[in-house]
């Protein structure tokens, strides 16, 4: 009887919940791949060809609402390509699945607005910094009128270098005064418009008195090619970064970087190229690797991961994406190859 007692027990902590997260080897995509509709799309600028692969390396991650076991966590623990984390320390406490993933498409389009900003810098062409829709309330004055990625270029006629700029002309009104947004939009056909957009204030959820217009803003960046990216977006958040712009810079230069090799890596980016650390970045490495890579980049933040990991691929450190580009031309000479670092 006893027996049976600890079967059923053990059952039941098996099949019971835990507050954990697993991260696993994900999916891999080329964005140099040749397709109808290609992983980058140029408008605006000359557009060469590139040879080799350059694959973007996720992680899967589980999703907020999804259950993990406890057998789970224990196998992920003791896999070498696997980890576990506390569900908080990667989901907000709180957080509604539908506001995870409101907050990861923001993320996404500041990312790939960024990785394009750093890789059209580094091939020369001129990239202003622009108050940005970086989110939009789903229940606010602004839904369905401004977008993530619209530029904020005026406020009833006033022109706005800075989101502190909007938010002064914004809070002269009146709660319930309406404001007259002054925008540049890319639209998906690769065309850009300047249009007038009227919204109606509302009062802050957290101050009364102080009128809002229901979204956030970021400082993004504007240049005058249009850049689109074409990606399942499971596979295109801010860790893709590096490799988006390593993408968009092999693509509006001649200068073919990755030049016929199978080439990855991971590292968030800001407009102007420097490369910050990631999570899971063992995991992507794994999913690289599978992929074919013999090369991969790991964001100098990282290193400190990566002690103790054997890898098949040529781990390269990098702080910047011009680190990135230089390290692929000196791999390319055998003279310089062995001047590029890696994370020892």
């Amino acid at each position: 009887m006893s027996a049976l007692i600890f079967v059923i027990a053990a059952a039941v902590l098996a099949m019971t919940p835990v507050p954990f997260v697993t991260y696993a080897p994900g999916a891999t995509f080329d964005v140099l791949a040749d397709a109808d509709q290609p992983p980058i799309d140029i408008v605006g600028a000359a557009r060469y060809s590139a040879t080799g692969t350059l694959l973007i390396a996720s992680t899967s991650v589980t999703r907020p609402g999804a259950p993990v076991s406890l057998p789970e966590v224990l196998y992920a623990h003791a896999a070498a390509d696997r980890e576990v984390f506390p569900r908080d320390a990667v989901y907000a406490a709180g957080a509604t699945n539908a506001e995870i993933r409101n907050r990861e498409v923001a993320q996404l389009a500041t990312a790939q607005s960024d990785a394009a900003a750093a890789a059209l810098r580094a091939a020369g062409f001129t990239v202003r910094q622009v108050p940005m829709v970086q989110s939009v309330a789903q229940t606010g004055p602004a839904v369905d009128k401004l977008f993530p990625g619209d530029f904020v270029l005026e406020i009833d006629g006033v022109p706005t270098a800075t989101t502190a700029a909007v938010r002064t002309e914004i809070e002269k009104r009146a709660i319930g005064d309406p404001v007259t947004f002054t925008v540049q939009r890319d639209l998906p056909d690769g065309t850009r418009e300047r249009l007038a957009v009227k919204i109606d204030t509302t009062a802050s959820k957290t101050q009364a008195s102080l009128p809002v217009w229901g979204g956030n803003l970021t400082m993004g960046y504007s240049y005058d090619p249009r850049i689109s990216f074409h990606l399942d977006s499971s596979l295109g958040g801010p860790t893709s970064g590096l490799i988006l712009a390593l993408g968009v810079y092999d693509r509006i230069t001649p200068d073919n970087v990755v030049n016929g090799r199978v080439v990855s890596g991971a590292g968030t980016i800001d407009g102007v190229g420097n490369v910050a650390a990631v999570g899971g970045i063992k995991e992507k490495l794994v999913s690289a690797e599978r992929a074919g890579a013999e090369v991969f980049f790991v964001p100098s933040g990282n290193c400190v991961d990566m002690e103790g990991v054997s890898a098949r691929a040529r781990i390269v450190s990098v702080s910047t994406l011009d680190d990135a580009i230089n390290a692929l031309d000196a791999l390319a000479d055998p003279a310089t190859e062995a001047l590029v670092k890696g994370c020892t």
